[in-house]
This record gives C-alpha cells, sequence and structure tokens, in this order.
C-alpha cells in the first residue's frame, strides 16, 4: 500500500483565489485601526498605508514568484522547506500554522463582542462554538468553504463602499496634513500599525493544491490581494481623516462610529459590515489554517496522520478537526489583545524566509526531485519532476534587487515590535521545536 497521502482535487478558481487572499487581508484592521493612524500621524495618515505597501510590495512579487514555481500547498513553509530545507521549513511553517490558528482564535472573540456578547464563561462558549461551526464547514470540502469565504468578501466589501459614497461628500480639504502628532516617530508607528491591516495576501498561495492552475492564478491573486487591498485602505483612511472631525478619539469600532456620525443607517450598514469582515476573516482562517498543518505533516516533522485527505470530501479532514480544536481552546481561554500579541512578528518571518528563499532557490543546483532549469536572464528556475513539460513560471525582473529589498523591508518592520511580541514568539518556536522533534522521531 502506498504511504503517499491522496492529492486533492483542484477546485478553486482564479475568483476564489483573489477573494481568499482579500478576506485575509481586508479584516478587522481597516474598521478597527484608523482611530490609532489618525493618532501616530495625524491628517498624513493615509500615508502610512502607502509607505507600509511600498515595503510590502517586493514581498508580494517574491510569493508571487514562488507561487509559480510550487504548485503543493503550503505557502511559505513549502519555500522555506525546498530553499533551506526541513529544518528551517518546519520554524517557517510552524510560524505559520500557530499564527493562523491564534488569529482565528482572537478575531472569534473579537467577533463575539461585536455582537454586543460579553457575559462570561457565555461569550467564549459561544466563540468556541463558532470556530467548530466553521471547522465543519470545511470539512465537507474546500468549495464550500470558497464560497463562504467569497459571500463574505462582497458583504463587507459593499458595507465600505456605502461609507465611501456618502462620506465623500462631507470631506473638509482642511482636514489633511498639517503637524504629525508624534513627529517623524509617528511615521515610524504608523507604517507598523499598517502592517496588521495589509498582512494576509501572503495566505493566497497557501491552498495552491487545491487551485486550478496555481502558476497563473495564484501569483495574479497574491499581486491582487495586496494591491486592491491597499489602495482600498488608503481610500478609507483618506475619506475618515477628511470627513469626521473626532477620529482621533479612541474607539474600538471607528469606522462604525463615522458613519454613525454621517447618518444612523449608514452607521448600522458599517457596523454589520465589520461584523461581517471579522466573521469572514473567520471563514478564511478556518480554510487556510489547517492546510499548513497538513502540509508540515506531509514531511513527517508534524504527526502523519495530519495530512491524510478524505476520501470522499478530498480535505484534510484531520488536519482540520485538529487546527479547529486548538483555535476552540485559545478563544475559550484568552482574549483578543492576548492572541494577537504575535502576529505581526510571526508574519514578518515569514516575509523574510519567502525574499531568501527566491535568493536561493536561483542560485543553487537542481535537487534530484527536480527536473532541469530554465534559464532567464534573471537565473536559473526550477521545477519539480510532478510540473515537468509546463511553462517556465514568471520571475521578477531585476535580478537579486526585490528580494534583497523585500528582505531589508522585513527586517525594518519587525523593529516595530514590543518585547512582549518577541518573548511570545520565542515561546511559540521553542513548543514548536518540541513538537517538531517528537514527530521526527515518531515518523
Amino acid at each position: 500500500m502506498s504511504t503517499e497521502p491522496t492529492l486533492p482535487r483542484r477546485r478553486l478558481g482564479l475568483f476564489d483565489v483573489l477573494c481568499l487572499g482579500v478576506n485575509a487581508t481586508v479584516g478587522s484592521g481597516v474598521f478597527a485601526l484608523p482611530d490609532d493612524m489618525q493618532r501616530a500621524m495625524g491628517g498624513w495618515s493615509p500615508f502610512a498605508y502607502l509607505l507600509c505597501t511600498l515595503l510590502l510590495l517586493p514581498v508580494a512579487l517574491c510569493f508571487a514568484e514562488l507561487s509559480g514555481r510550487f504548485d503543493e500547498t503550503g505557502g511559505a513553509f513549502v519555500y522555506a522547506r525546498h530553499a533551506f530545507g526541513d529544518k528551517v521549513g518546519f520554524v517557517v511553517g510552524w510560524y505559520c500554522w500557530a499564527a493562523t490558528f491564534i488569529a482565528w482564535a482572537a478575531n472569534t472573540t473579537l467577533f463575539i463582542e461585536l455582537c454586543g456578547l460579553h457575559a462570561y464563561p457565555w461569550n467564549k462558549l459561544l466563540s468556541a462554538l463558532a470556530i467548530v461551526a466553521l471547522g465543519v464547514v470545511n470539512y465537507f470540502g474546500v468549495k464550500p468553504g470558497a464560497l463562504l469565504v467569497n459571500a463574505v468578501v462582497i458583504g463587507k466589501l459593499g458595507a465600505i463602499f456605502c461609507f465611501l459614497a456618502v462620506a465623500v461628500f462631507a470631506i473638509q480639504p482642511g482636514h489633511f496634513g498639517g503637524p504629525l502628532p508624534l513627529g517623524v516617530a509617528g511615521v515610524g508607528q504608523g507604517i507598523y500599525l499598517a502592517l496588521f491591516p495589509l498582512q494576509g495576501f501572503e495566505v493566497t498561495p497557501v491552498a495552491a493544491g487545491e487551485t486550478d492552475n496555481p502558476r497563473r492564478n495564484v501569483p495574479l491573486g497574491t499581486m491582487g490581494a495586496l494591491l486592491l487591498s491597499a489602495l482600498l485602505f488608503i481610500i478609507v483612511q483618506a475619506t475618515l481623516v477628511g470627513s469626521y472631525p473626532a477620529l482621533a478619539d479612541e474607539s474600538p469600532k471607528p469606522l462604525a462610529d463615522a458613519a454613525r456620525y454621517l447618518g444612523r443607517g449608514i452607521g448600522l450598514i458599517v457596523l454589520v459590515g465589520s461584523m461581517v469582515s471579522v466573521g469572514g476573516f473567520n471563514a478564511g482562517s478556518a480554510l487556510g489554517a489547517p492546510r499548513y498543518a497538513q502540509a508540515i505533516a506531509n514531511r513527517g516533522l508534524l504527526p502523519r496522520p495530519l495530512a491524510r485527505i478524505h476520501p470522499r470530501f478530498a480535505t484534510p479532514h484531520l488536519a482540520i478537526a485538529a487546527t479547529t480544536t486548538i483555535s476552540a481552546i485559545l478563544a475559550f481561554f484568552f482574549d483578543y489583545r492576548q492572541l494577537v500579541g504575535m502576529s505581526n512578528v510571526t508574519v514578518v518571518v515569514q516575509y523574510l524566509f519567502a525574499c531568501l528563499a527566491v535568493l536561493a532557490l536561483r542560485r543553487r543546483g537542481p535537487a534530484a526531485s527536480e527536473s532541469p532549469a530554465w534559464v532567464t536572464p534573471e537565473g536559473p528556475v526550477y521545477r519539480s519532476a510532478a510540473t515537468a513539460g509546463r511553462a517556465a513560471p514568471w520571475v521578477i525582473p531585476g535580478g537579486p534587487i526585490v528580494p534583497v529589498l523585500g528582505a531589508i523591508g522585513s527586517l525594518l518592520l519587525v523593529t516595530g515590535a514590543s518585547q512582549a511580541e518577541l518573548l511570545f514568539a520565542a515561546a511559540a518556536l521553542a513548543v514548536g521545536v518540541v513538537v517538531g522533534v517528537l514527530s521526527s522521531r515518531k515518523g
């Protein structure tokens, strides 16, 4: 009997992949962070998104090139493993998986709070049940989960566009510019704040193994998710600055407050949209998070049963069950701020190693499992034996310039992390190393 896991069927199209990336990017940040951005940079706060996007654009280009090379499920884990081996790949993959199920738990607790349910322990119990419900949806197939993601993407964007259509008529040009509230230091703080809303495009390649024509659809979806989301955030922040004079006041839902300032009806629409947005992020997490566990388990670095594919539903059902269980437990015992503390650090680790992987994969010789390289002006491009015979993937022009810029930008972003976030990331890594060692010994 073959020990190789059954390959999942490819069911996701370009629209599904783009929605997966946009949903992961347009989450709670655009609804919850505009006031923080205003306190950091004042009337210049829309530029925080622009500057952060410029730092992330080389990273997204690296993800686009890498996603065109590999059809495997797993995203940054796959790229790091091919470039640097199983040990480094496991570290990156563990951070990918941990970040997604922690974020899933965190956003679920926030969703329950937005619904007005604060009484303990019922709020925590409902958070856990909401996670289990999404896990069940994805257990029965990737397409139902993708359709749910598509629906919530349309819903959340609809609420935002409704706000923009009303607020644009209330913009006061005098609200823009002016002095920086925190000086030059506020610019760095604003860029770091913008990282949380802008992260998520790296989720797009995770389900490449279940995507139709992944060498075309995944790169397009990755770049599209970042650029479309960044444009939306810049427009929303600029509209808020121009139309809402109390934007700097501290609030858990500043976008909904601004909408209510303009009118009770539009305020209700945006509040519902914020709930849909956070709920949609959770739906995307339920779809993407188990795929990291599946990819790592395929290499024997997590228990191998997590890589099994359901014979009927073609989903990594045991990885879904394990990820859902862990997320539900975290949501029950921890609050939102505790759970999202290491989010930026773990994501930047993925960014850094993705950029370094581009350089490593271009320079090294072909592995035994790979077919001969394509030769391009930027260097050799390798492909796996499973994808031999297909057209050469897209390669970033300019040689090493873009990957180097992406790596430098990633390091600059991580300098904004607090000591507590770094300690939390180190503790998560220690747990991952123990799990990886035990799994390898059993294998």
